[in-house]
């Protein structure tokens, strides 16, 4: 028996061009949109015309790969974001209980951290929830750009501000300035779980908080 003809026709190469094109178009609008930088805003961070940004969203330009990686870092966000059809920007990021990325970093010991909102690009906030285990030494102090607020979700904490000691119980919180070297640790007992909230000025969050807190 002859083999049956394929009625399904190829994907020609120039479509496949447009499609990418399509995707590079809304990506930028949506992350422009997102991150609230109008054009003109975009254009002086990029080095390129309010114009030329334009025709791109509007699909009427291509992105060459030079002027591509300007908007990427204008943005600060890695070029691939353009060509993933997985890592465009989302609206909204859903995250159930105990269900986001976990992390542990180099230099802060007992301290377990989840990011819930992991898959979430061009955040002006990073929230994560800090597990710290109770330890007898004095955790080191730590600054970072922009601000921070914390929330004790369970057990008790003694929270490190400047010079400042304060004990934080569950349902406490504390907003502060960053900026000044602070931490926190767990009473000895249980845990303290806290939810913390980072935000800063003049980063945006792309999935690297370690470059925000400056963790070595």
């Amino acid at each position: 028996m002859p083999p049956r003809p394929n009625h399904l026709s190829p994907v020609s190469p120039r479509a496949k061009s447009h499609a990418v094109e399509e995707r590079v178009a809304a990506t930028l609008r949506a992350l422009r949109e997102q991150q609230g930088l109008t054009l003109a805003v975009l254009a002086r961070a990029s080095g390129l015309s309010p114009a030329y940004l334009s025709r791109v969203e509007n699909n009427s330009a291509s992105l060459t790969l030079q002027n591509l990686a300007k908007v990427a870092s204008a943005l600060q966000v890695a070029p691939s974001v353009f060509f993933d059809e997985q890592a465009g920007p989302r609206p909204v990021v859903v995250t159930r209980r105990r269900g986001g990325k976990k992390q542990r970093f180099r230099g802060w010991p007992g301290i377990a951290m989840e990011l819930p909102a992991a898959d979430k690009r061009g955040k002006l906030m990073e929230p994560l929830i800090v597990e710290v285990l109770p330890r007898r030494a004095k955790p080191a102090l730590r600054s970072h750009p922009g601000e921070e607020f914390n929330l004790v979700l369970e057990g008790s904490c003694r929270f490190y501000f400047g010079k400042e000691r304060i004990t934080l119980e569950p349902g406490d919180s504390a907003y502060y300035d960053a900026s000044v070297p602070h931490a926190v640790q767990a009473l000895p007992g249980r845990p303290c779980r806290l939810l913390a909230v980072v935000a800063s000025r003049d980063y945006l969050f792309h999935g690297d908080i370690s470059k925000l807190l400056q963790i070595p």
